[in-house]
């Protein structure tokens, strides 16, 4: 029987848009057992209030006042916390935290942060809505050798492939599958392979990648010097490199698809609050908030949207009241969190630093009210003006909680220690005529009461992406991005289905009647707009609101990373954004944008060039419209011009290529690879069995298909898709396993995946790869072709064809009969 419930209706101080209430009422009310919201939008912000509130009462506080205050606080959209504590606050759950980050060492089982212990941890941590970030920096790399089982090594790579199998098959939250960070370290000996490991957006897709760089590594690229690879097991170095080389392929790889990521780690660890608990190696899925081990961090975001006047002033006096609100419901969360009680090192790990994550959403919606282009260098100075108030006032209350409550526990040795204080008021990086009219801020008498009283929070502020949250509280810009674009189609991930939210700027459409355009022009305009995204080019709009209502693609690169820096200056943690490119974006202008941003003090960057993905969250009609047309043209190969020409390439009457021998649970087998003379693989075959076989038919059904994806014309190279073939066929298991360490194959297919991962390996572009050292790879690690070593072959039993009963390839021949030897099914 369906629970009855009072009408999904907003209080009427909310005045939510359509979209806004769509995405609420799917993600954040709860529901009974029949699947119905049993809560109204609301008593849901009453329940996140109440419960975050009740942790006054271990202070002697007021708890109804301060309810009252937390539910004006978000009723009002001048802040939001982070998803979690919208879904857990209240419930059994009780899990209010976004992001952990969690450690891994190179250890299979006996270490409590061991590969499968923390795989573990994770899978319990998603499961109640949070994300996690790994660093994979500690494990020893691919082909080391492991004392213990006398084989060889997965590596990073490997075991990231099996999280990300894991985390497919869990949601998030029962919401939505898991999002995670998987970082490694700009010189481990698995570089070059986890950079490219992302190359098809459609491999690893519960991940997130970003490679963990040092400065000593940009200074390598700058002074074009060799740049050493160690091996974290041992220190040695494993293999040299040129630096530009390597800078190069992560280059390359962000410009085709927007990963990796890059992390700046001496950035990061130079404003680590806690140096002596930790180094900061990991952030969390989306980049912005740098954690040690088993750290998590509440995030909340104010909205800026909310804190302009009627007449396009900033409300200086409502911003410093909603970031002192917002900063106490946060240090309420860390306390009120029940985080994950199976893995007990997250509360302590909590409480130890108090972290806390108070953002922004809107810093757009901001600039479209006070009439202030978004890039600019008064944009620049505007955004780190705004920041500087929030991180003061955000200081000043936790300074306030730590006279009443305690600072946080690790506070002795941090760098806000008073025996020992290393911390020192932040600067603006760019300077302005105008300080729009912001009350001044006392910084000298700030850093005398931290001394003094200490502090509640050892971090306090990150700016996050705040996709669903911004949606529901209507604004335009999240986080700090500039608005995406005045028109756009949203794709929201609605249990499977992909559900698109028409959307057309409010402020925009404002911004056009206030300009007195009559009605006819407005919608002229609005038109064009709606099919682009973008004003810039419509001459019939005024020359004032074309510069102030500017997207994101109107905005050069520079101005994005410059943007990014302004309020980095004031953000203690790091920032969720993104450097956007536009179509036709080269190499050297992502290479360009790294640099800048290392150099203005960035702790992290992402690019994307605008195209380079299939499935993306939010596009224009333009760009919709030209994929609609992109797959017409595809559907019509005689027509299409591609960098594989032919719709399937003619084999010519003679290829050149290699036989590897590999044994499998289905017996040896023999994969060929041919290429067609340009380095590329052409065609596979597999020969398995005798003739005739079941398994003889299997593994030549397997080759044809590989032949024929290599074959087809496709702008991506066909390494690249044997490279995606490999990935799909490891990992593959079956029922009688052979093998142990790196001889240890699952099955035929994961036999075959390992033929054609050593093909590629060896037929690099860096010669240096390749064969050396007579047979091994420089490491000592068998080459296929060569002798297999005499335990790969552990097992004594009859290898025949497929047994249609039980699977096993044992039916052999005998006594006139075909038997299988496994379960003793007989075809007579």
């Amino acid at each position: 029987m369906s629970t009855t419930v009072a009408p999904i209706i907003a209080a009427p101080s909310l005045n939510l848009p359509e979209n806004s209430l769509a995405v609420l009422r799917r993600r954040y009310l709860r529901r009974g057992p029949d699947g119905q919201p049993i809560e109204t939008v609301e008593e849901m912000f009453r329940r996140v209030a109440h419960h975050i509130a009740l942790v006054e009462a271990d202070h002697g506080g007021d708890v109804a006042a301060t309810e009252e205050t937390f539910y004006k606080l978000m009723t009002e959209l001048r802040f939001f916390p982070n998803s979690p504590t919208f879904t857990g606050a209240g419930t059994p759950l009780g899990q209010l935290a976004a992001c952990f980050v969690l450690p891994i060492a190179d250890d299979m089982g006996r270490d409590p942060a061991g590969i499968f212990q923390t795989l573990r941890d994770a899978a319990l941590i998603q499961q109640t809505g949070g994300g996690n970030g790994f660093a994979f920096s500690r494990l020893r790399p691919k082909d080391d050798h492991v004392k213990s089982s006398a084989g060889k090594a997965t590596g990073p790579v490997g075991f990231l492939r099996v999280y990300d199998q894991a985390f497919g098959e869990i949601a998030q939250g029962g919401t939505r599958r898991g999002a995670n960070m998987a970082v490694l370290r700009v010189d481990h000996p698995d570089i070059f392979e986890f950079i490219s490991c992302k190359a098809s957006e459609y491999a690893i897709t519960n991940f997130n990648i970003s490679v963990g760089v040092t400065d000593k590594f940009i200074q390598a690229v700058k002074d074009d010097a060799d740049f050493d690879l160690i091996n974290p097991r041992d220190g040695r170095v494993w293999r040299t490199v040129r630096a530009r080389d390597l800078f190069d392929e992560i280059v390359k790889y962000a410009h085709r698809n927007g990963e990796p990521g890059v992390l700046f780690l001496d950035a990061a660890n130079r404003s680590n609050p806690v140096p002596h608990l930790y180094e900061l190696e990991a952030t969390n899925p989306c980049g912005e908030q740098w954690l040690g081990p088993y750290e998590n961090c509440c995030l909340g975001s104010i909205n800026l949207g909310q804190h302009v006047t009627a007449d396009g002033k900033i409300d200086w006096e409502l911003l410093r009241r909603s970031t002192e609100e917002s900063t106490l419901f946060l240090d309420n969360v860390v306390t009120a969190n029940a985080y994950v009680p199976a893995v007990a090192q997250l509360r302590e790990a909590a409480l130890n630093a108090r972290r806390i994550g108070l953002g922004i959403m809107g810093l757009g919606d901001l600039f479209y009210r006070v009439g202030v282009r978004y890039g600019s260098e008064e944009g620049q100075a505007l955004a780190g003006a705004i920041f500087e108030f929030i991180r003061y006032h955000c200081l000043r209350t936790s300074i306030d909680l730590a006279r009443e409550r305690g600072p946080f526990l690790a506070i002795s040795g941090s760098i806000y220690d008073p025996q020992n204080f290393r911390w020192s008021a932040p600067k603006a990086t760019v300077k302005s005529r105008k300080n729009f009219g912001r009350p001044a801020l006392d910084w000298p008498g700030l850093v005398a009461d931290i001394k003094t009283h200490g502090l509640r929070n050892a971090a306090q502020t990150t700016v996050a992406p705040t996709g669903t949250i911004a949606t529901v509280a209507g604004i335009e810009g999240y986080g700090c991005e500039p608005v995406f674009a005045l028109a756009y189609v949203r794709h929201v991930n609605d249990n499977g289905k992909d559900l698109q939210l028409q959307y057309t700027s409010p402020l925009f459409e404002e911004a056009l009647l206030a300009a007195g355009l009559d009605e006819a022009t407005r919608d002229e305009i609005i038109a064009e707009v709606n099919r682009v995204g973008s004003c810039q080019h419509v001459d019939k709009l005024p020359a004032r609101l074309r510069d102030t209502f500017v997207v994101s693609s109107d905005i050069t690169p520079d101005e994005h990373v410059r943007m990014q820096a302004a309020i980095q200056a004031f953000v203690d943690n790091s920032i969720s954004k993104t450097c956007n490119f536009p179509v036709g974006a080269t190499p050297e202008d992502v290479a360009e944008a790294y640099m800048l941003a290392w150099e203005l003090g960035c702790k992290g960057l992402t690019v994307y060039v605008t195209g380079s993905r299939e499935t993306v969250t939010l596009e224009t009609h333009a760009t919709k419209d030209a994929k609609a047309k992109a797959d017409q043209v595809a559907a019509e190969p005689a027509k299409q011009l591609t960098i594989w020409r032919e719709s399937k390439k003619p084999r010519s009457r003679v290829l050149q290529g290699e036989t590897s021998r590999i044994s499998t649970p289905l017996g040896a087998t023999y994969v060929t690879v041919n290429h067609n003379g340009d380095g590329q693989p052409f065609e596979v075959f597999i020969q398995t069995a005798k003739a005739g076989s079941d398994t003889a038919a299997v593994s030549e059904a397997i080759g044809r298909l590989i032949s024929y994806l290599l074959r087809l014309a496709s702008p991506v190279s066909p390494r690249d898709r044997l490279k995606e073939m490999v990935n799909q066929l490891s990992g593959i298991g079956g029922g009688r396993p052979l093998g142990f360490g790196p001889q240890r194959v699952l099955s035929l297919p994961d036999g075959v995946a390992q033929v054609l991962d050593d093909f590629l390996n060896r037929s690099a572009e860096e010669p240096e790869t390749a064969y050396t050292n007579g047979n091994s790879n420089g490491h000592g690690a068998p080459v296929l072709g060569q002798p297999e070593p005499a335990h790969a072959t552990v097992t004594a039993r009859t290898v025949g064809d497929l047994c249609p009963e039980c699977g096993n390839s044992s039916v052999i021949n005998e006594e006139g009969c075909r038997k299988c030897n496994s379960c003793g099914y007989s075809e007579c």
